[in-house]
């Protein structure tokens, strides 16, 4: 809760307000990357059935779904 760092910051001083306002931003990109995973997943998955385009089941050397993350990835910044 970022309203935490100012009450922390009165208590032990600006480096718990600096210590509450990290660990946010840790926590919000991690929810980052767990949504963007779930939604590439839910395309590379549905692909492998043949319910989606099949090209969204492509994955690159490293057995990652590439255009299923390539998609997943310009639909969350358009």
């Amino acid at each position: 809760n970022p309203s935490m760092a100012a009450v922390l910051e009165h208590v032990v001083g600006h480096w718990g307000a600096v210590l509450i306002s990290v660990g946010l931003i840790i926590s919000l990109l991690g929810a980052l990357l767990s949504w963007v995973l779930l939604c590439a997943e839910i395309l590379f998955a549905t692909a492998r059935d043949k319910t989606m385009p099949r090209f969204l089941a492509k994955e690159n050397a490293n057995h990652v779904p590439a255009n299923a993350l390539w998609l997943t990835n310009c639909m969350i910044q358009g």
